[in-house]
């Protein structure tokens, strides 16, 4: 059996619903989730205020490769996301090597920068969609929008979704059916 990694790069005012959701569904599938603090410390400050743990810091990531890197939204974390140079490389790094990255909420503008959303059909938070709308081949209203190797989904609300939908393109259809019928999604 395939074991599947993700990153979490934890950031800062990251939205707890979307860092806690998909980590905690992609765990549910198997897939090996590590989440790494951007700063010093292993525990961060949520977007609420509540305390976010870290497995390890960014800095002391060995180098490794991701199946799937995951840049939860937040508007602390979307802004760390967009600025931390480290950040920058691993998602240009991941689409350039065709390898799933994700963003949700108010992140995407992380790939703005570096062009990482040209020609690419996405979506984000509705607050964010005129930032990053001129960036983008289209700004899709859904859920979730996967364009190949980014997948992109709205908010805290479509967290649950977009965990799905990456165990989907990660493990496998099944692996997703078996999480949503466990956690009794209806």
């Amino acid at each position: 059996m395939t074991t599947f990694t993700a990153l979490i790069p934890l950031a800062p005012g990251a939205e707890e619903i979307e860092t806690v959701t998909v980590a905690d569904l992609l765990v549910r599938a198997g897939v090996t989730v590590t989440l790494a603090s951007t700063t010093g410390s292993p525990v961060i400050a949520g977007s609420r205020g509540i305390p976010l743990g870290a497995h390890t810091l960014l800095d002391r990531l060995p180098a490794q490769t991701f199946d799937l890197i995951y840049l939860p939204g937040g508007k602390g974390s979307a802004e760390v996301c967009r600025d931390d140079a480290r950040i920058q490389d691993l998602a240009q790094a991941q689409l350039a090597a065709d390898r799933l990255l994700a963003v949700i909420c108010a992140a995407p503008q992380a790939l703005i920068p570096r062009a990482l959303c040209a020609g690419r059909k996405l979506t984000s938070h509705p607050s964010v969609r005129a930032l990053i709308e001129p960036h983008c081949a289209a700004w899709l209203d859904q859920a979730v929008v996967d364009d190949g190797a980014l997948i992109t989904s709205q908010g805290a609300g479509t967290a649950m979704a977009l965990g799905l939908a990456l165990i989907t393109r990660l493990v496998n259809a099944a692996a997703a059916q078996r999480v949503a019928a466990e956690i009794v999604l209806r």
